[in-house]
């Protein structure tokens, strides 16, 4: 199938499943511009494969995704324009995913982070190590969970929990 979205995500056949690979283990897979763009566009991509039936999302070496790439985050900070962009994009990835017509199978190899959390739970089944854990600590950092797959969070485990782990950024073990 060839890599149409450069090194920082990788997508392989094996049979009628497609891997998709997040592909910064240096930066713990977390996104900068480069992997946010491609995360968007490989779901319409992978759409149009006639002969996928499924897909695998996971991340190269330690971490499923540590979510957004911090320095892009600092590069965006003046501009508001951006930034904006930056959230709708985000919203947009949610949606692509949601909107897929295939299984997606995260299979969480290590922490899956902010983004990497969203990633995730807007997957259709989540296979995690026992090693690893989800969290979304965006509050810790004075931010709400604005990436778009909180929304998702009362639906896997009820409002009052999904309002804990929000609020606090509490991380959730694999057991």
């Amino acid at each position: 199938m060839g890599d149409p979205f450069g090194p920082e995500l990788l997508v392989e056949s094996r049979g009628a499943v497609r891997v998709v690979t997040l592909n910064r283990p240096e930066a713990l897979n977390a996104t900068n511009e480069a992997l946010h763009t491609a995360l968007i566009e490989v779901w319409h991509h992978l759409a149009a494969d006639p002969e996928a039936r499924a897909v695998v999302l996971t991340g190269a070496g330690r971490a499923f995704s540590a979510g957004g790439d911090l320095q892009h985050f600092v590069d965006l900070w003046d501009d508001r324009a951006a930034r904006r962009r930056e959230i709708d994009d985000a919203g947009r990835l949610v949606a692509e995913m949601l909107d897929f017509p295939l299984p997606i199978v995260a299979a969480v190899n290590g922490p899956a982070v902010g983004l990497g959390c969203s990633l995730a739970c807007c997957s259709d089944i989540v296979l995690i190590a026992e090693s690893a854990y989800i969290a979304d600590p965006h509050v810790g950092v004075g931010l709400t969970a604005a990436d778009g797959g909180a929304p998702a969070w009362p639906l896997l485990m009820g409002m009052l929990r999904a309002k804990e782990y929000l609020l606090t950024g509490e991380r959730i073990p694999a057991d």
